[in-house]
């Protein structure tokens, strides 16, 4: 976006292969040339914040572009260049659908055949998956239903209300993305061929390909050219270095490489001509509105046909150019994009260090490839040009006069295109805002829009976040009680706006407790440390600026809060001969941890 001073700053210059006069075709048989591809690219990326991008196109079969743009981190700011490693993230999975059909042609595996009937023990004997013991529905799990996504088995176990493994629905039943199906059958994989997926995929695609930038798992050649993960504000959050492969998500890849195995799968390289068709034959058809979320649970509308199903590893989507693959990626500070159209023989890689690329593939893939079949709906990639980033365009521009003269412009369609009902937009928008940090227009937006809907708890949340930012602490209060009013008795929000309450409440209304209780309470605790400063404690950690100490508040005798840190407070605990013997940190989700006293010296 335009008003975004520090996507500017970054700089988005291209670095890679690809002369100015090379030419790309596109689906409807126009060309573009590399010159109009790296003057829109950098404008997409500012737009949709995308601190670093990494592509590939192919053409008649063969790669014939590649190209890095922006930058690995937006802290050192190195050019995304072509052997930049980026996350795989979810394309692992096709990876491994290639391999386990390669598998299944050499007899070792029957896609039909019970996945359990492989293992030397009952699966609820691997601790693993101890949480299916006495459901036999286990049992019926085939490497069709893992590749197809019907297994009924969730994402992840952890995004199950009680965080165990569980069947949301019958195997076979319909189609739901699976990462633990996946995961399942790497186990089943394994233990038939005696050696890890990694071995595997090494010997059978990686070197034969030539892909010497990829691996399922984060190898030390890697360490010289990596991009790092980032937020949707441009901020890095690191990078996820893992050192055992998981099928479903664990591989490092480059763009170029993964074009190469993508050009290998559209010829059917390694596989007979029957698995290389039934790969890309549809399993089961996509019925739901979403691929994730709540949305992921509502069907299509009556009389509605869907272009979309699941093959044997692949999303698959009809067109008028024959029936195209596609797959995503996702994780926190990372997203990638691919879609291809073997009966042209052209495809585009997209790889991305932030999730925000998903906002930017609809224009991406538009303009490499004339792309307008990707379904971008049910994947619920909203763009950045979206009514919702438009709006905070609006705000961030013309304040929320300017704003509010916009949304009055909105359908209910524009509202609801991409989001559950008008609240959801309306968060989304003020989330936004704060990330941005312009916290003044967020918290005249909530105030403007809270009242309509009083009951949305969060709402009440993310307006005193906005005044926090501010420093405008009764202010904060003010929204803390409002939600904390309409929050149900004993549930999960109230005790999240009692916490918070009582952490602002230290910060105004700070008890005045005896200096030389004060003094009993300084000193060494292992990493944690805390010292008397003009009569007031402040607590360090070590590692921490110690000449910038933060100050503690107290909320009784014996709890303190820090003004930074409003999910956190500390609390000292004596021994039995009443002396100050360690500190209990205590958390808003409910861990604790402590720290005792170090001897004095």
């Amino acid at each position: 976006m335009r008003f975004l001073p520090t996507i500017a700053a970054i700089g988005l210059a291209a670095s890679g292969c690809g002369e100015p006069d090379t030419r790309i075709e596109r689906l409807d048989g126009s060309d573009l040339s590399v010159r109009a591809i790296e003057t829109e690219i950098p404008e997409i990326m500012a737009g949709a914040r995308l601190p670093g991008l990494q592509i590939a196109v192919i053409n008649n079969g063969r790669v014939v572009y590649t190209k890095g743009f922006g930058v690995k981190s937006t802290d050192t700011r190195e050019p995304v260049v072509d052997r930049t490693v980026f996350a795989a993230l979810s394309f692992s999975k096709t990876i491994f659908a290639y391999l386990v059909m390669q598998l299944a042609d050499e007899g070792l595996l029957d896609l039909d055949r019970s996945l359990v009937a492989y293992l030397p023990q009952p699966l609820p004997e691997y601790e693993f998956y101890r949480d299916l013991e006495g459901d036999e529905l286990h049992t019926t799990l085939t490497a069709r239903m893992a590749l197809s996504h019907t297994t009924g088995l969730p994402n992840w176990r952890w995004f199950t209300p009680e965080g165990t493994l569980q069947f949301v629905f019958e195997p076979g039943e319909r189609f739901s993305y699976s990462g633990e199906g996946i995961y399942l059958l790497q186990l089943v994989v394994e233990e038939i061929a005696g050696e890890s997926v990694e071995e595997l995929a090494r010997a059978r695609i990686f070197e034969p390909l030539g892909m010497e930038r990829t691996s399922f798992v984060f190898l030390p050649s890697f360490e010289d050219d990596y991009a790092v993960d980032h937020d949707h504000f441009l901020a890095p959050i690191g990078k996820d270095k893992r050192d055992e492969a998981n099928a479903a998500g664990s591989a490092q890849t480059t763009a170029e490489d993964y074009a190469k195995f993508l050009a290998a799968v559209m010829r059917g390289e390694g596989l007979s001509a029957a698995s290389h068709e039934e790969l890309f034959t549809p399993q089961v058809s996509i019925e739901h509105v979403r691929m994730f979320g709540p949305l992921s649970r509502e069907r299509i509308a009556p009389g509605d046909v869907s272009q979309v199903s699941w093959g044997l590893g692949w999303g698959l989507v009809e067109s008028e150019h024959g029936r195209a693959l596609f797959h995503t990626g996702n994780d926190e500070g990372a997203a990638n994009y691919h879609v291809a159209f073997p009966d042209r023989g052209i495809l585009v890689v997209l790889l991305g260090n932030s999730q925000t690329l998903e906002s930017a593939a609809p224009a991406l893939t538009e303009l490499l490839i004339g792309d307008r079949y990707s379904p971008y709906g049910f994947l619920g990639y909203e763009p950045y040009d979206s009514p919702a980033h438009r709006l905070v365009e609006a705000i961030a521009s013309s304040g929320l006069p300017g704003g509010l003269e916009y949304y009055a412009s909105l359908t209910e369609k524009d509202v609801g295109l991409w989001y559950a009902d008008e609240w959801d937009f309306l968060d989304s928008v003020g989330r936004e805002l704060i990330g941005l940090e312009r916290y003044e227009e967020a918290a005249d937006f909530y105030r403007h829009f809270l009242p309509q809907h009083p009951d949305r708890l969060a709402g009440w949340d993310h307006m005193a976040t906005a005044h926090i930012a501010r420093r405008e602490f009764e202010s904060a209060r003010e929204a803390y009680r409002d939600g904390l009013e309409r929050s149900p008795p004993g549930s999960p929000r109230e005790r999240h706006f009692r916490w918070r309450l009582e952490w602002i409440g230290g910060l105004l209304d700070s008890l005045a407790l005896p200096a030389e209780l004060l003094r009993e309470y300084a000193g060494d605790y292992g990493e944690r440390h805390v010292e008397m400063r003009d009569g007031d404690l402040y607590y360090y950690r070590e590692g921490a600026n110690i000449q910038s100490p933060r100050r503690l508040h107290p909320i009784s005798e014996n709890t303190f809060v820090l003004e930074d840190e409003n999910s956190f407070k500390l609390r000292f605990e004596r021994g039995p001969d009443g002396s100050v013997n360690r500190i209990t940190g205590l958390y808003l989700d409910g861990q604790q941890d402590e720290s005792r006293r170090s001897p004095a010296p």
